[in-house]
């Protein structure tokens, strides 16, 4: 029972930074997030985790030659 309530929060929590919770349901969130150390943890670990990603993770820049050569093999004008 209370690993269904921990993956509940971990979606609620995926839905939230995805910013696909609507305003009472970010609301809700925060203040359980306030006031619930298990629900505080999640929240904070997934945080450090997308923080860390969007710091030290980069796409590779892709040229506007490469795009032309991509079109052209698929024969798109």
């Amino acid at each position: 029972m209370e690993n269904l309530k921990v993956q509940e929060i971990q979606n609620r929590v995926t839905l939230f930074f995805d910013k696909q919770l609507g305003e009472a349901e970010k609301k809700a969130l925060l203040l359980q997030v306030e006031q619930d150390p298990k629900c505080s943890k999640i929240f904070k670990k997934e945080q450090t985790c997308r923080d860390f990603i969007k710091n030290n993770v980069t796409r590779p820049k892709v040229t506007v030659d490469f795009i032309n050569t991509i079109r052209n093999s698929i024969n798109i004008g």
